[in-house]
């Protein structure tokens, strides 16, 4: 409740307090009305050209600082100065200056130096203004003025800053959840198709291969129990490759084949590597170009190997991985590299839920995997073959 009270009077702020853009265009808006009045009056009360050429040189400034801020303010200051050196009352281009330094450190740039500048030059031309007088009263609100111009500027910077940080770890909190129960829920889903394949795909296998020795050992006129045999024989073939796509649909998630996504593959890791830059992992990734003739299950084995070990960069490391995939003499060779964030308390090396199932995809495929954590990296190696055959 404590941290809820303290967030929401920032929360209560404008959308354009937090809209830099639209600060700044006020502030251009101000910056020309006061320079249209100060116009006006010197028309009205006569002034002469160097006065005429100090308000411009103190408008030129203010243009020049959105650009090019210390210049910008620089020049500014001195169309000040030349006001005040010319005999002609500066508190316009006083206002002006507390503009452009409000735009200034709003912008980012160093607040202090900038204040203190801004304020020196105030008060010389108040002090110069009021025939040289350096201990006059009327120079002291000119550098509160470039003080309080300054640090408004800061301070609403800061709370943009804030601001933004907030929404960032927000977005970066919602990606993180949904990321994880995605991750979760496929987990589940695979340890049920583990068990399934482990318990019913084993005394399937043990069934057939008794048939078959049963099969062999037959009398030659038994042709009825032979007869019988091979219908055995193929009734476990059957339940064999339903058993088979059973754990295909818990592993896609869906059993409807005409409404479900396109299975993932290799042609769309562009796609994977940007939904993982989306949510704060910079990927650096050189990826070749995949074969025509690469087996549609190899291709998925290794875009769900992509995804897991990027997966785990993300949970385990400091925001940085590199991907690389090439192919060769018919292999595919995959390698992940991440740095670990320091601190990390992740399992050693192929302890993890996830390395456990990256480890049975390359089995199933028939490639190798390498893991291997030192100097502070993560790395992971695969290599398959192009038309899923077991490599030796």
């Amino acid at each position: 409740m404590q941290a809820e009270s303290r967030i929401e009077p920032w929360a209560a702020s404008p959308v354009w307090f937090r809209q830099p853009g639209k600060l700044h265009a006020g502030t251009a808006v101000l910056i020309a009305l006061s320079a249209s009045v100060e116009l006006v009056r010197m028309i009205t009360d006569g002034a002469g050209p160097v006065a005429f050429a100090a308000l411009l040189i103190t408008v030129a400034g203010a243009a020049l600082a959105r650009r090019r801020p210390w210049p910008g303010l620089v020049v500014t200051v001195a169309g000040g100065l030349i006001s005040a050196l010319a005999g002609w009352d500066p508190i316009v281009m006083w206002s002006i200056a507390v503009f452009v330094l409000f735009s200034f450190t709003l912008q980012g740039m160093p607040a202090v130096r900038g204040t203190v500048f801004v304020g020196a030059g105030l008060y010389l031309m108040t002090a110069i203004a009021q025939d040289y007088d350096f201990l006059s009263l009327q120079s002291f609100p000119a550098v509160v003025s470039a003080v309080a111009g300054g640090a408004i500027g800061n301070a609403i910077r800061i709370h943009q800053e804030y601001w933004h940080s907030l929404e960032e770890r927000a977005a970066d909190a919602v990606a993180t959840r949904d990321l994880e129960a995605t991750r979760r829920v496929a987990e589940e889903r695979l340890r049920i198709a583990r068990d399934l394949h482990d318990v019913v795909g084993h005394q399937v296998a043990v069934m057939s291969m008794h048939l078959g020795v049963a099969e062999v050992n037959l009398p030659p006129d038994a042709e009825s129990a032979r007869t019988a045999l091979d219908a055995a024989r193929t009734a476990v073939r059957s339940v064999l490759l339903e058993t088979q796509r059973i754990l295909e649909v818990l592993r896609r998630g869906t059993d409807d084949a005409s409404t479900a996504e396109p299975a993932p593959e290799l042609s769309r890791l562009p796609e994977l590597v940007e939904s993982y830059r989306q949510i704060g992992l910079h990927v650096d990734a050189t990826v070749d170009e995949v074969p025509a003739t690469v087996d549609p299950a190899v291709s998925l084995t290794a875009y769900r190997i992509v995804q897991e070990a990027l997966t785990n960069a993300h949970r385990h490391g400091d925001g940085t991985a590199t991907l690389r995939l090439r192919t060769e003499e018919g292999r595919i060779l995959i390698e992940v590299v991440n740095p670990r964030r320091p601190g990390d308390a992740s399992p050693s090396v192929g302890s993890g839920y996830g390395l456990v199932g990256i480890r049975e995809r390359v089995e199933s495929a028939g490639g190798r995997l390498e893991v291997a954590d030192a100097n502070g990296s993560f790395r992971l190696s695969v290599v398959l073959a192009v038309d899923g055959s077991d490599l030796p």
